[in-house]
């Protein structure tokens, strides 16, 4: 079964301007959107074109995940904070 999920174009766009590749992976507040550097990608995600950038989902999520929302980047963000 291939998984069929949206991504939001709030989130298309945050990764396009930052020039990184992302992997959406589980933590303990729910799905999250981290930069590679911080979540390294696993051989099992799958792989999303974004742009010239990849995004990774976590063969976990990608079970789970009906879309990749501006939330998942915001819980990334307020981490930092």
């Amino acid at each position: 079964m291939i998984p069929s999920f949206t991504i939001d174009e709030k989130v298309r766009a945050y990764i396009r301007k930052s020039g990184q590749d992302f992997r959406l992976c589980t933590s303990p507040g729910g799905p999250v959107l981290l930069p590679i550097g911080t979540a390294e990608p696993k051989p099992s995600d799958m792989k999303i074109l974004i742009g010239s950038n990849v995004l990774y989902i976590s063969k976990l999520q990608a079970k789970y995940i009906k879309k990749v929302e501006w939330a998942m980047v915001e819980r990334f963000l307020n981490q930092e904070s």
